[in-house]
């Protein structure tokens, strides 16, 4: 979609992935948190006083990725955790069950080398 790679491994895409990751204060980690302990999402929704963005836009990330063909399992995974279509423990199995694959070429990274 015309984004540069560097934008994502650069420090504002890394630190905002790890933020969100890592940190007790993201409200998108602790929806996930909750969500794997077995709580309902609406439960989870209505207890925030602030809003998880991820909750909304991850099916519209999904729907981005299939128009580009690009693979996301992790985020395929949330979106269905967050559609009810499966629980968190059965995606778990689901991404530690897929083949390996290479996820991000040198080239792409560095074209011009």
């Amino acid at each position: 979609m015309g984004a540069k790679p560097a934008t994502i491994t650069g420090l504002s895409g890394t630190g905002d992935i790890m933020l969100t990751c890592f940190v007790n204060l993201s409200r998108n980690r602790t929806v996930g948190v909750r969500l794997g302990s077995g709580e309902k999402l609406d439960d989870i929704l209505s207890s925030m006083n602030q809003v998880a963005e991820g909750v909304s836009t991850a099916g519209a990330v999904i729907a981005l990725a299939q128009k580009y063909n690009v693979k996301m399992p992790v985020l395929t995974a949330v979106a269905r955790i967050i559609d009810n279509e499966l629980t968190p423990k059965k995606a778990v199995l689901e991404l530690m069950s897929l083949p390996q694959v290479e996820e991000v070429r040198d080239d792409a990274l560095c074209p011009d080398e």
